[in-house]
């Protein structure tokens, strides 16, 4: 796929499918998962967004209409995270302990242990004074992913330019994420900045990055 300049738009119903595969798609740092696990994969990372910040989901394509990525955002963390608990995670708890709606696997069981506070993720794993004064400095948060073959391509940082001027006409002036060590180079480029790192498993490495505008 050359190099050409992606057209951003904010997402619409029928792209929230799109969004679900490629973030399936891009889940194992940037490969596919198993497709046995789409189904709840797609639901519990995509599924807040699609919910709760609809208006925040943006999609990249080519001048052919060709979707080539995405990303998902909040402006205000500190908010999307009380409202992301009680309005996703809880109904989500019930459809997996007590309905039996998704295949039990590794990725359902590391819910279930995270929701009853019987493990943590990554980014619970920082530090709290940490985190309270990331979301405080750094109050928007997102996550992106591109086609493998659209990597390169410059629709990525298609996707953050129009996330960041979105932001800034909001009067939010800093974003974050957390990412393993591949995609740091790109986020340098953008102008994030390391903030802190952790050893979440042996040789895991999870970074939290943080970019003012």
């Amino acid at each position: 796929m050359t190099k050409a300049a992606a057209r951003v738009r904010r997402a619409a119903r029928a792209d929230w499918r799109f969004v679900r595969e490629l973030c399936c798609k891009t889940g194992n740092a940037g490969a596919p998962i198993d497709r046995a696990r789409w189904p709840f994969f797609g639901q519990q990372w995509i599924g807040p967004y699609e919910r709760l910040e609809r208006g925040w989901c943006y999609v990249a394509e080519n001048a052919s209409g060709e979707r080539l990525g995405y990303l998902t955002g909040c402006p205000e963390t500190a908010a999307f995270e009380p409202r992301k608990k009680y309005l996703h995670d809880f109904p989500l708890f019930l459809k997996t302990r007590i309905l039996g709606l998704y295949a039990r696997n590794g990725d359902v069981e590391r819910f279930e242990r995270r929701f009853l506070g019987q493990d943590l993720g990554p980014e619970q794993k920082f530090a709290p004074e940490f985190l309270t004064e990331l979301k405080r400095d750094f109050p928007a948060h997102l996550h992106m992913n591109v086609e493998a073959l659209a990597r390169g391509t410059g629709a990525g940082r298609a996707l953050y330019e129009s996330y960041r001027d979105d932001l800034r006409a909001r009067g939010v002036r800093g974003v974050h994420l957390f990412c393993g060590p591949n995609p740091l180079p790109f986020y340098a480029k953008l102008g994030f900045e390391r903030l802190a790192e952790i050893e979440f498993r042996p040789g895991v490495l999870v970074y939290a990055l943080g970019a003012r505008f």
